[in-house]
C-alpha cells in the first residue's frame, strides 16, 4: 500500500544556463510514493500545556484542526505512530526502555559550571540571568504537562524518549520515511534528538506537514508569524520535504478507497 504525497523543498541554485541570483531561487515540486509499512507519524511534543499563553493558544488550534485529523487519518491507514513528547513525559507511558538512555555527560571539559546558557560559580557572568519564572514552571509542569488529550496515544502506538531509541524503532520497523506533526517549530521539532535536524542526519527522508506545526514567535514577528515561516523554509531548504494537511488527508482517504 502506498501514499501518494505531492511534497516541496527549496532550491537554492539554478541551472546551468540560469543566472545564479537569489531571485532565481524557486520551490521545486514532487509527488513522493510512500509505502505505509516504511513511513510513520512522528508527533513531536503535542503538550497539553505551556508557559508562553500565546504560543499554547495557537498550537491548540492547529492541534484541533490539523494535527487530530493527521493522526486519525494516519491510523486508518495502519501507518506506524510515534508520539515523541520529552523524556520527563514519556516516562509515564508504558513504552519507556528498561534502561536509560538519557545523555552521557561526557568528560569534565567543558567545567560543568560553565555549560549551558545559564552558567554559574567563577563563570557566571557569562550566563545569561536566571528567569523567575523558569522554576515555578517546572514546578506546575510536573503535574500539568503531558501529551495533549485529543492525541493521546492508542495500545499499539509508541512513545519514544530519545533519538536512539526511535532510531532503534525505525530500524526494527526498516521505516525510511518521517512525517512531523508538532511543535515548537523552531525549537524542538528540529532541534530534538529525535527531530528533524538528527533524524535527517540519520539519513531518513523527512517530511514536514507544514501547517500542523507553529513556531515561537519574537515580539516583532508575532503578528505575521515570521519565525514559523522562515524556520519552514530553512527546513525546505536543507532537511526536508513539506507538505499539507489537506494534501495528506487527500493522500490517505485515496489509499483507503483502494
Amino acid at each position: 500500500m502506498f501514499l501518494s504525497l505531492p511534497c516541496r523543498y527549496y532550491r537554492v541554485y539554478t541551472d546551468l544556463d540560469v543566472p545564479s541570483v537569489e531571485t532565481n531561487f524557486q520551490f521545486v515540486e514532487r509527488e513522493l510514493p510512500l509505502s505505509i509499512g516504511q513511513t510513520a507519524l512522528v508527533l513531536v511534543d503535542v503538550w497539553s500545556t505551556h508557559y508562553i499563553d500565546s504560543w499554547l493558544a495557537r498550537a491548540k488550534e492547529v492541534t484541533e484542526a490539523k494535527i487530530v485529523p493527521i493522526l486519525e487519518s494516519a491510523r486508518e491507514t495502519g501507518m506506524t505512530i510515534i508520539h515523541a513528547p520529552s523524556p520527563p513525559v514519556a516516562d509515564r507511558y508504558d513504552d519507556a526502555p528498561e534502561t536509560s538512555q538519557t545523555k552521557s555527560e561526557g568528560s569534565d571539559w567543558p567545567p560543568v559550571d560553565f555549560r549551558g546558557i545559564y552558567r554559574s560559580g567563577p563563570y557566571a557572568e557569562f550566563g545569561r540571568n536566571q528567569e523567575p519564572i523558569l522554576p515555578p514552571t517546572y514546578k506546575r509542569y510536573e503535574t500539568e504537562l503531558d501529551i495533549n488529550v485529543l492525541v493521546k496515544p492508542l495500545e499499539g502506538e509508541h512513545v519514544i524518549h530519545t533519538g536512539p531509541q526511535m532510531h532503534n524503532l525505525l530500524l526494527e520497523k526498516q521505516i525510511l520515511h518521517l512525517i512531523y506533526v508538532g511543535f515548537a517549530t523552531n525549537w524542538c521539532v528540529i532541534g530534538r534528538d529525535y527531530g528533524i535536524l538528527a533524524m535527517n542526519e540519520r539519513g531518513y527522508n523527512i517530511i514536514l506537514i507544514r501547517d500542523a506545526t507553529t513556531g515561537i514567535e519574537f515580539h516583532d514577528t508575532v503578528n505575521a508569524l515570521t519565525a514559523t515561516s522562515m524556520a519552514i523554509r530553512e527546513i525546505e531548504t536543507k532537511q526536508a520535504w513539506t507538505t499539507t494537511t489537506d494534501e495528506f488527508l487527500k493522500g490517505s482517504k485515496d489509499n483507503c478507497e483502494l
